[in-house]
């Protein structure tokens, strides 16, 4: 390992991920992205580290009370992007940590989603049409929706992302249980949320909604 590496990556790399050829790193503007046979999986900036989240794996993040990595632009607008820290007690548990790696990686691999039934079809467009329910001032959560409709938090956010009418089914007011933000496939995904969830007399502070606001 080379000396000028930061020590905690060093810990990471060496003792939580036993270096080895199958990893491998690669400094950027003071950063380090992590690679598992050349995909990548992980950010390592400012002594935090992060993983590459999307649908298949970021309720696992949000149950964690975790937040994604977040930097101010030149405009100062701020830019949000797809990796959460990693949560310290993952961080020391090894075999756990083996299974938040292969989620990530799978954010990498693209793999085309199964056909759904007419059965799944149809449950997915009861949930897009409760959306339409949210009072305008208010949002609801994955959980809420799970809870309702009985399925998993990870079921509603595949829905939320598959939502192909966003003009109509309104899943900009879907936010995560611990009443941050979470995940909206749009570009620059959080400050349309933002933009949004205000136009609706929201209140937005740090990425999170106040509960009041909560159906």
């Amino acid at each position: 390992m080379p000396k000028n590496t930061p020590q905690f990556l060093e810990y990471f790399l060496e003792d939580c991920l036993n270096w080895s050829s199958q990893f491998s790193k690669k400094s950027m503007f003071g950063w380090y992205a992590i690679y598992k046979n050349w995909k990548v999986f992980s950010l390592f900036i400012n002594d935090i580290i992060y993983f590459k989240v999307w649908e298949n794996n970021i309720t696992f993040f949000e149950e964690k009370n975790t937040k994604p990595f977040s930097y101010k632009k030149k405009n100062w607008k701020v830019w949000v992007m797809s990796y959460w820290e990693l949560p310290e007690d993952i961080l020391e548990n090894r075999e756990e940590l083996g299974v938040w790696i292969e989620r990530s990686l799978e954010v990498s691999s693209k793999t085309k989603p199964k056909k759904k039934s007419k059965k799944d079809l149809d449950l997915d467009q009861k949930i897009l049409e409760e959306l339409l329910k949210i009072p305008s001032w208010k949002v609801t959560t994955y959980k809420n929706l799970a809870d309702k409709f009985q399925v998993h938090s990870r079921r509603i956010a595949s829905v939320m992302k598959m939502n192909k009418h966003p003009d109509i089914y309104p899943c900009y007011k879907v936010i995560s249980h611990s009443w941050n933000l979470s995940w909206y496939s749009w570009p620059d995904w959080t400050n349309s949320k933002i933009s949004m969830l205000e136009a609706d007399w929201i209140k937005v502070i740090w990425w999170k909604i106040d509960r009041k606001f909560i159906v």
